[in-house]
């Protein structure tokens, strides 16, 4: 009777270490996380960046500005820990991020309201189980298309320099891990400066 009682004992302790092991696991499985955007700094976001365009069949002809209107992309930092208890451990757990939403708020203007952008992409977050390694990347933060929408009746040359508005944008990265096909979610903030900023030569500068 009292070996049984003990190994009744014995088997409820190993079951509630069984327990609370796998529930330390479950809760450091499948874990995503947006380390920094832009390393943490404030992205200025020129509304426009210009040119000079001469006809090369007139060499008399009037040089004349032109502009671009373009993305802008930021350094992102993630991390994805997924421990993958009870699968083999040579699997190479990675999230497979395929979309980022953005969402923009003006610090400035209450009352404005921008739609967000959503941005498709493919990018690959290994997995670490000690939650060290990072894994860097660029993404577009501003699809040029969303600051042509609410930006280009600000452009003009020559340019009028300042701040148009800031912008609190809260990008959501969204994917499924490699393996388990769980869907991960991460989600960070960036400052975002729109304005007229002065240009190096050409485009992109």
């Amino acid at each position: 009777m009292r070996r049984s009682l003990l190994g009744l004992v014995t088997l409820v302790a190993a079951a509630s270490l069984l327990l609370v092991t796998g529930c330390e696991l479950f809760q450091q499985s499948s874990v995503l996380r947006v380390a920094s955007i832009n390393r943490g700094v404030a992205l200025k976001s020129d509304i426009a960046d210009f040119a000079v365009w001469t006809d090369p069949e007139d060499p008399e002809a009037e040089p004349q500005y032109t502009y671009a209107i373009m993305a802008d992309s930021a350094e992102i930092q993630m991390q994805y820990v997924e421990i993958g208890a009870g699968l083999p451990t040579w699997t190479p757990y990675e999230a497979i991020i395929n979309k980022a939403e953005v969402r923009y708020k003006s610090q400035v203007d209450p009352e404005m309201v921008y739609d967000p952008a959503v941005i498709p992409m493919t990018q690959y977050v290994m997995a670490d189980h000690t939650n060290k390694k990072i894994t860097k990347f660029y993404a577009t933060v501003v699809p040029a298309v969303w600051k042509t929408t609410y930006f280009e009746g600000e452009v003009s040359y020559p340019p009028d320099y300042g701040t148009i508005d800031v912008v609190e944008a809260t990008v959501k990265f969204s994917g499924w891990d490699s393996v388990s096909l769980r869907t991960v979610e991460a989600t960070g903030k960036l400052t975002i400066e729109f304005g007229n900023f002065p240009d190096g030569e050409g485009f992109g500068n």
